[in-house]
């Protein structure tokens, strides 16, 4: 059983390109994207994904929106939300649409360690998940 990847969604290249380089030193397999129709594509023919979900894609639709699409196209991937700009009305949607965890964008070196423990235990808890359960 390989490591689940993780995928970085975020509209802003910069935030992106950081949130990468730093998940990528923990040795996590990271791809990243702007664009809902390609994460969503990314979920149907991929692997066991951890999505770090940001603020926003190209297509602007509302992560509460977002969500029940992404676990249609992947109900096992596990998603962190990552974002600012979240009203409390869509931050409650979004935690009864079963989300893994959610977070504001890193600014300090406290958000950056918040962050990357909460990719750990995704991944770790995806690959529990995936190991055959053998009982006696």
């Amino acid at each position: 059983m390989s490591e689940p990847k993780v995928i970085i969604a975020e509209n802003n290249h910069g935030l992106r390109t950081r949130l990468a380089r730093v998940l990528a030193e923990k040795a996590y397999a990271v791809e990243t994207t702007g664009s809902a129709a390609c994460l969503m594509h990314n979920l149907l023919h991929g692997r066991l994904s951890v999505v770090v979900l940001g603020d926003g894609l190209e297509e602007g639709l509302s992560v509460a929106t977002l969500i029940p699409l992404l676990k249609s196209c992947d109900p096992h991937s596990t998603i962190i939300l990552a974002a600012d700009e979240v009203s409390p009305v869509e931050e409650l949607k979004v935690r009864q649409q079963g989300i893994f965890y959610r977070t504001n964008r890193p600014l300090c070196d406290f958000g950056w360690d918040e962050l990357q423990l909460a990719v750990e235990c995704a991944c770790n808890k995806l690959i529990r998940a995936a190991k055959p359960c053998h009982t006696h």
